[in-house]
């Protein structure tokens, strides 16, 4: 995004912020949808990106009857963040973010391990702490985002919005694990803060406004991560307005609104309409599988708002649980891919339908495949989806 657009955005954010966003996006046919905004009585609770304080002391008590499958996982979180204690964070002065389709790209070789191995021992170092009190853990994760923040990486190139929303976001989420850690000084705190909005959101925030396809899924959980760890309920209310669209339409640059810019539902299935078609629909299901790895996130950041859309749906009657059904039965049961007869199919990336399990009553199908593959992988969304959300008492189930 050439620096002077990117600039006005930034602009357009602050002045929002400065008089408070409170605006929904155009509504469609469907009015049986609540306003996306946040509550008037809301107030910052953390945690509030993964988990939040009534589900984690469920999931403790899980774990101490050693209950799966929140036993095992737990085991491998622990594994994982005794790891971490030898982790050694490396923020460079800049990174170059190349784009995915340049020749000699740096994303599958560079960035994304960089940021991932960085995001990674912090936040299941910081969940560690989370879970045992144990300040070791803690400790690890406060020396990683000090050290980013110390450094004041500067990102640059193609896509960094995208990368950054995607692969970035756990130290987002182990920022927020760690709020009420007193041995996070508030000094670093506040650097950590600067740097993320000046550094970080200035990138994803842009991703989450303009795009459409999983570019705004990411972008947008790097803003609703980054507006709960900064508690900036302007930002947060921008993010809600953008997930309004998915189910009210959005306006095109004619001023005709379109209804199923996102999820359409026709004899194909319900279907986000920009991932299918991907690479003449050979990406189709990977594509989704990125959209949805982070959307769910979403979904459970504003419900720890208080703007539940698991069971909004859209002016055609598409709803969230179909579209993840519909994944899975492309996904798992290898049914028919209407846009490609040989779809590339990714190992990974299953959180969507560990979060969903909680929230509808799901194809039994899919129920027996998750109990038969946990932990389940998020790589891009929740790590240890199935440790903070594998069957949890049922969230509104219908």
């Amino acid at each position: 995004m050439p620096r002077a657009r990117r600039g006005e955005l930034w602009a357009a954010l602050g002045m929002a912020l400065a008089v408070g966003l409170l605006v929904t996006g155009a509504r469609g046919q469907d009015s049986s949808n609540p306003p996306a905004v946040l509550p008037e009585n809301f107030v910052f609770s953390h945690p509030m990106t993964v988990i939040n304080q009534a589900e984690m002391a469920v999931v403790k008590q899980r774990i101490a009857n050693r209950i799966e499958p929140q036993a095992s996982a737990f085991a491998k979180l622990i594994r994982d963040a005794d790891a971490a204690q030898s982790f050694v964070p490396d923020p460079p002065p800049t990174m170059d973010v190349m784009g995915g389709y340049v020749p000699n790209t740096n994303l599958a070789t560079v960035v994304r391990p960089w940021l991932w191995r960085n995001g990674h021992a912090a936040y299941c170092s910081a969940l560690a702490f989370a879970y045992t009190g144990k300040t070791n853990y803690a400790d690890k994760a406060v020396e990683i985002l000090n050290a980013w923040a110390a450094k004041k990486t500067v990102f640059t190139g193609d896509d960094p919005g995208l990368q950054l929303g995607s692969w970035f976001s756990p130290m987002l989420y182990a920022a927020d694990l760690l709020h009420d850690y007193a041995r996070w000084k508030a000094a670093d705190r506040e650097r950590f803060d600067a740097w993320w909005r000046t550094n970080c959101l200035v990138h994803t925030y842009p991703v989450a406004l303009e795009r459409t396809n999983n570019w705004k899924d990411a972008g947008l959980l790097g803003v609703m991560s980054a507006a709960v760890v900064l508690e900036d309920k302007g930002l947060l209310n921008a993010a809600l307005n953008e997930l309004d669209k998915y189910f009210a339409g959005r306006t095109n640059k004619e001023g005709k609104l379109r209804e199923d810019w996102k999820i359409k539902k026709d004899g194909n299935g319900v279907y986000l309409v920009e991932e299918v078609g991907r690479n003449n629909g050979h990406s189709g299901i990977t594509y989704t599988a990125y959209a949805l790895t982070t959307m769910v996130e979403n979904l459970e950041i504003a419900r720890y708002a208080g703007v539940d859309f698991w069971h909004w749906q859209t002016g055609e009657g598409a709803t969230v649980q179909e579209v993840i059904e519909q994944y899975f039965r492309w996904d798992i049961l290898k049914e028919p891919f209407p846009w490609n007869g040989d779809p590339y199919r990714l190992p990974t990336r299953k959180n969507p339908y560990e979060i969903a399990n909680n929230h509808f009553k799901l194809d039994p199908r899919t129920v027996e495949w998750l109990k038969a593959n946990r932990p389940v992988n998020g790589e891009q969304g929740d790590e240890y989806v199935t440790l903070n959300k594998g069957d949890l008492p049922a969230q509104d189930k219908k």
